[in-house]
């Protein structure tokens, strides 16, 4: 942390119950784990705090009272998904799910990136999370980590949440690369925003754990007008 100038955590407690957790280095986007297996046990004891915490936090009661909701919705998303690879094969249909879900993450991250400009905004990681929240207002963003730069720069965001949408995939993809065709939205919405902002998944529920641990991080050079 000595290259931050400053660094907000919303809850030390559960961070450090994350940093506790022994498991295996995922990639850059957790679809895969090496050199190890998942530590499970470590992970229940974080979720488990994590709910006590999470009580009384109303979007994270939607989110968990929608759960059957969500998995609906993944379910259609999985039957079309699976329709495309059966249609035009497996390599072509499951790339033709992938520029969809590009396509639209492109959208997204250029109306985010108007937003921003129409406002005298610089499209910082700052100003990324105003309009990111703005349409995710439902998803919870309870725990998290902030790291600053001595300019005021938010260099690096951190999130970590229960996730029933990956819970579904976990369950029911035939592979992570499927489920990858859900979830790298959020990438896509922001390398559009800003193709300098680096994003990164140390864990995924899709791919076997029971939370998902994600990051932003863009440095004060790469702020782009």
């Amino acid at each position: 942390m000595g290259e931050y100038d400053k660094v907000e955590i919303s809850y030390p407690e559960l961070k450090g119950l994350a940093d506790a957790i022994e498991d295996g280095p995922g990639d850059r986007l957790a679809r895969t784990k090496e050199g190890g297996k998942i530590d499970h046990e470590g992970q229940r004891r974080y979720l488990e705090r994590y709910h006590e915490i999470a009580a009384d936090d109303p979007i994270q009661q939607g989110w968990d009272a929608n759960e059957n909701e969500f998995h609906a919705k993944t379910k259609i998303f999985s039957v079309l998904a699976d329709a495309m690879e059966f249609e035009l094969g497996k390599e072509e249909g499951r790339a033709a799910v992938s520029r969809a879900r590009q396509r639209q993450g492109t959208e997204m991250g250029t109306m985010m990136a108007e937003r921003s400009r129409a406002k005298g905004d610089r499209l910082s990681l700052n100003n990324f999370f105003k309009e990111f929240w703005s349409y995710f207002a439902w998803s919870p963003k309870l725990d998290t980590e902030r790291y600053f730069e001595d300019d005021g720069n938010m260099a690096k965001y951190v999130l970590r949440l229960n996730c029933p949408i990956g819970d579904y995939l976990r369950d029911n993809a035939p592979d992570v690369e499927f489920s990858s065709n859900f979830c790298d939205l959020d990438e896509h919405i922001a390398v559009t925003y800003n193709p300098n902002i680096r994003y990164s998944r140390k864990r995924w529920v899709p791919a076997g754990d029971h939370y998902s641990e994600l990051i932003w991080e863009l440095d004060s050079d790469d702020v782009l007008d």
